[in-house]
């Protein structure tokens, strides 16, 4: 799993997961959303948009806390939350998707977690393309507090 997520640069943290972060982002509606973008899989730049926008997202939102570290979540939830931050020449719409993070180049499925709780900025696939989106708060999410 570490040699997969290097390959998608991405590099485990020592110090493990914070007490009190949300099991898992699921069942949030638009109320909870706060900002996002959406590209089509036709769109020849579609890894490299993907990639800018989710950063961009990350920053404006305010997921990346000292040392530029967060939480990452696999597809299904996988081994639960790491610690990782984000290595040089990071690629995680492309090389990420094609091996740990999704179901190929530019069909992400990750979920990032702030170390606060406070964000989580989500990838995920759709029909016609794939988007990233921000959770704020996401432990207040009501298919959580319903399901979870």
């Amino acid at each position: 799993m570490r040699e997969a997520l290097g390959r998608a640069g991405v590099g485990a943290v020592p110090g493990g997961v914070p007490e009190g972060v949300v099991p898992a982002v699921v069942g949030y509606g638009s109320a909870e959303v706060s900002g996002g973008v959406y590209v089509r899989y036709a769109d020849p730049r579609l890894v490299e948009a993907l990639n800018g926008c989710w950063y961009r997202l990350a920053v404006a939102e305010g997921l990346f806390g000292e040392g530029g570290e967060f939480l990452l979540m696999l597809p299904g939830g996988e081994g639960g939350w790491r610690r990782v931050r984000l290595l040089e020449g990071w690629d995680l719409m492309g090389a990420g998707a094609e091996t740990v993070l999704g179901a190929g180049a530019g069909r992400p499925d990750f979920t990032a977690l702030a170390l606060d709780g406070g964000v989580a900025v989500v990838a995920a696939s759709y029909a016609g393309g794939a988007g990233v989106h921000a959770v704020r708060p996401p432990g207040s999410v009501t298919g959580w507090k319903r399901w979870g």
